[in-house]
């Protein structure tokens, strides 16, 4: 098709960024009338071309709007670039003042230096939907702020409304792929829109939307879904975002089937001899089924829940901010009514004995089924002090409900609302007390305590004990038996899973459909109230809340429910949903997860995991106050076979361990045994306290081999491996260069003795390095050790920052592009947004930099506090510090593989 413009001449002065740069430029514009949108283009060719640099994002709104977004929707930028050809493409210069002289060292530094070729932008683009057919005025703007206002006349609908969609489509879905691409938080508001345009405008959705059914693996698929690893939900809310009727308008499968048998698994370990292992009193109230994690005493409680909250309710915070706030120790503990206050921690400790959470999974987002376990010291006290606060809130708050009921036969005290904002039971048998959000678990609390048939009864966790035993005291106790891993697979806990997803998909998608609609509505004067008209004019999908168990979607005020789960992040613990009947889909979906379980994962290992603390009066030789974290984890009993060929790497455990020169900031060695190293061999590496490369430096091999070059480090192996003396042509050996030393093929250097070869592309390193280095006897066995030095203060530090900061940046930058899109693309008001994103994801955003979400009304666009400008800095701010460089000051670790056991071994210093 031939771009026929509208030519608009206009007088620009561009300021404060390079396509701000002197001269009038013409800008090109065309708008073409269709139903339901209209499609327009802006392009403004720059005076001054962008070289190296990509400058922020365009927008337009409709300068004439009065409200909303106007006739303005779904716009899109990007960046008209064209290459520029390298020295050995330019035209040959005339002699003379050196011209010819520099082009050849230009020509020299190209070949010994390659690169990717560079683009210049030229033009900044700007494509979006219009309705209606008069005239338009178009404001531009970018970060900095406004660029220009624009009239466009608008054409009728002709032949060439067509391909200029097409366009439109193609360079939409690519900014929305980019977008999901960076972000960090599910991308449920992009995939809506895609689908919901794709379906109103008739457009094919792209392949990467609808090839998420790929599967590779469905033991790690299904791992990845237990886990809650975002991409793991992401083909749930994709596969309900584009509906599922079948041709004829009916609900494509119906739940008639029975449901499917679990995998077929082997039988339990079972060891007699076990049985008078001592065991705590409080694992003989737990139910077999369900995680333990035993604090001991209240004041271990308190300390892991103040640190906690120190990193907003999310322990993944200490590493890195994530871009949605899970604050899920706040959401339990209110779902509880177990908020600590400042009276509790004080009496708590003259009331309690022993303290535990219990529950079947931890699917904390998606209604997980847990609870607190109490051995009461003072079991009037603890029932009046639990009791008193049951009722002030249920005094205090109209919405919230405290009654009795009856479960196995026992009166049970139960503080509840609708929506299941607070589920909480409450059950007492003789000094223990169980508070929990679910029903089954008063009802096998109950049956424990009769039939005696705990979890301290079962083999596993006995030989659990035995291996760690109480004497230990450990401040956190996690153990996660056979059976509630299993639990985690069975059907009607897999395919409640799935289909709460699909219910959280329906509830996130039913507020978007509704913003959309509304902000069309101020321009088409039609309103959409209900479910219905937003179906049938395609802002929700055909059969939308059709689903297989009978529950629905409802509207109810300003807020969205599941009517069988309740509201998004306080839906029914799955343990208390009753699965009967299942789809041909679901029953066909689960076959496959069971007989893959039955064929590589007959069994589930148990994990056992100790966590000790101590104060260290300053860590690293320091000032500085702290702790140290001594974590002792073990998988027993192991069958090391299903796990792969990775396990057969690994020599036997060995209690010899590599010493290493004490300017080395990281080691890490490893015992291990194949066909190519021979017998038993310690391989073993270290780096220098330096600056390393950059990630982007090792892009191609030229400069992989380069930046390998720079950094100092070695690697070694004891004894020597033999390896390198078997390649062809002695080319192991290299040449000589001094006592024990050779080079070799690529300027590596190797160091063998008859005991040690080490290599590095540093001859200095290993000269400095060979004095301290040695093999030692340790009184702990391991395959693998590994340790860290203190980064505080390091000249590594710089570049540890420096990733971390690119990743938040990326992060916060996403966030703000999401509060921009919810903004521009659902017309929802700014002063209400962040709001509206939280009722979408069902958890707040947060800013991964740390800052504030506050938004421009001068460039319309959303930034963060914590970039200090409108766009976040390329470089690390003077004064950012990452979470982990707040308080990580060194650590050692280990890893040993036994016959029956895999054991791990971590001890970390940490500032306080």
């Amino acid at each position: 098709m031939r771009f026929s413009t509208l030519l608009i001449c206009v007088s620009c002065i561009l300021a404060a960024s390079a396509e701000r740069s002197a001269m009038a430029v013409d800008v090109l514009a065309r708008a073409i009338a269709g139903q339901p949108y209209g499609v327009a283009t802006i392009e403004i060719p720059l005076a001054i071309p962008i070289v190296g640099q990509t400058p922020p994002p365009i927008q337009v709104t409709d300068a004439a709007a009065t409200t909303g977004s106007g006739r303005v929707f779904y716009s899109f930028s990007e960046d008209v670039k064209v290459s520029v050809p390298p020295p050995s493409e330019t035209p040959v210069p005339r002699p003379g003042n050196g011209r010819l002289l520099g082009r050849l060292g230009n020509l020299i530094r190209e070949i010994a230096n390659p690169e990717a070729d560079q683009e210049q932008t030229v033009a900044r683009r700007v494509t979006f939907l219009f309705v209606g057919s008069d005239p338009l005025t178009i404001r531009v703007s970018d970060a900095v702020g406004e660029i220009g206002t624009y009239p466009i006349a608008v054409e009728p609908n002709s032949a060439a409304m067509n391909p200029r969609m097409d366009q439109w489509w193609q360079g939409y879905v690519a900014a929305a792929k980019s977008q999901i691409d960076a972000a960090d938080y599910p991308t449920w508001i992009e995939d809506y829109l895609i689908a919901m345009l794709s379906r109103r405008i008739g457009m094919p959705l792209p392949s990467w939307f609808t090839d998420t059914q790929r599967k590779d693996d469905e033991v790690l698929d299904t791992l990845k879904l237990i886990a809650g690893v975002p991409g793991a939900s992401e083909a749930i809310f994709r596969r309900s975002a584009v509906g599922s009727l079948d041709p004829s308008g009916r609900p494509a499968d119906d739940a008639s089937l029975p449901l499917p048998p679990p995998p077929r698994w082997a039988p339990m370990f079972d060891d007699p001899s076990l049985v008078g292992v001592p065991v705590e009193p409080m694992a003989t109230r737990v139910p077999p089924e369900c995680f333990y994690i035993r604090y001991g005493s209240f004041e271990n409680y308190a300390w892991f829940a103040d640190l906690s909250t120190q990193y907003g309710g999310d322990i993944s915070s200490m590493v890195m901010l994530r871009g949605i706030e899970m604050d899920t120790t706040e959401r339990i503990q209110n779902q509880l009514n177990l908020e600590m206050t400042e009276l509790s921690r004080m009496l708590a400790p003259n009331v309690i004995e022993d303290q535990a959470v219990i529950g079947r999974d931890l699917f904390l987002s998606e209604g997980t089924s847990l609870g607190v376990l109490f051995k009461a010291k003072n079991g009037f006290l603890l029932n009046t002090s639990l009791g008193g606060d049951r009722s002030k809130l249920a005094r205090d708050d109209d919405e919230v409900s405290l009654k009795d009921v009856t479960v196995g036969g026992q009166t049970v005290s139960l503080l509840s609302t609708a929506d299941n904002r607070v589920r909480s039971f409450m059950v007492r048998d003789g000094d223990y007390f169980l508070i929990t959000n679910s029903r089954k678990l008063v009802e096998r609390f109950l049956e424990v305590g009769v039939s005696g048939q705990s979890l301290a009864a079962t083999p596993a966790f006995q030989l659990a004990r035995q291996l760690m035993p109480t004497e230990r005291n450990d401040s956190l106790f996690v153990y996660f038996s056979p059976e509630m891993l299993r639990g985690l697979v069975s059907p009607s806990y897999l395919i409640e899973l799935r289909r709460r997803l699909a219910a959280s998909a329906d509830i996130a998608m039913l507020h978007m459909a509704r913003a959309a609609a509304e902000q069309e509505s101020l321009v088409t004067g039609r309103s959409m109230i209900g479910v219905d008209p937003l179906i049938v004019d395609g802002f929700l999908p055909a059969g939308f809340g059709v689903r297989p168990d009978g529950s629905g979607t409802v509207i109810v005020g300003d807020h969205v429910m599941d009517t069988q789960r309740g509201s998004r992040g306080h839906f029914l613990p799955i343990a208390d949903v009753t699965v009967d009947l299942v789809t041909a889909d679901e029953a066909a979906w689960y076959g496959d997860i069971a007989r893959q379980y039955e064929t590589k994962f007959p069994t589930i290992d148990p994990i056992m995991v100790g966590i000790q603390r101590e104060p260290i009066g300053g860590v690293n030789g320091g000032g500085e106050p702290g702790e140290r974290i001594t974590i002792h984890a073990e998988v027993a009993p192991l069958v090391p076979e299903k796990y792969g060929k990775w396990a057969g790497y690994l020599g036997p455990p060995t209690r010899v361990s590599m010493k290493f020169a004490p300017d080395d900031i990281v080691a890490v060695q490893a015992h291990v045994a194949s066909d190519q190293l021979g017998p038993p061999t310690h391989l073993f590496a270290a780096i220098k306290d330096t600056v390393p490369p950059q990630p982007e430096d090792f892009d191609g091999l030229l400069n992989t081999f380069r930046s390998l070059r720079g950094i100092p480090g070695y690697l070694g192996a004891w004894p020597q491996p033999g390896m390198l003396d078997r390649l062809p042509l002695g080319i192991g050996r290299g040449q000589p260069v001094g006592p024990g030393m050779n080079r070799l093929i690529g300027g590596l250097y190797r160091y063998a003795d008859g005991q040690f070869s080490v290599l590095s592309f540093q001859p200095a390193v290993l000269e400095s390095t060979l004095p301290f280095l040695g093999a030692v006897d340790v009184d702990d066995p391991a395959q693998v050790r590994a340790s860290v030095g203190n980064l505080r203060g390091s000249q590594i530090e710089g570049w540890v920052n420096g990733q971390l900061y690119d990743h938040a940046r990326e992060g916060s930058v996403a966030g703000a592009s999401l509060l921009s899109l919810v903004t521009r693309q659902l017309g929802v008001a700014p002063e209400i947004a962040e709001q509206q994103i939280e009722k979408i994801l069902g958890v707040p955003l947060q800013c991964t930099l740390g800052g504030q979400y506050e938004y421009s009304p001068a460039s319309q666009r959303w930034f963060s506090t914590a970039w200090r400008g409108p766009v976040a800095p390329m470089i690390v701010p003077p004064d950012y510090v990452p979470p982990p460089m707040t308080w990580f000051r060194g650590a050692q670790a280990t890893v040993t593989q036994y016959a029956d056991r895999l054991v791990a071994d971590a001890v970390i210093d940490v500032a306080r």
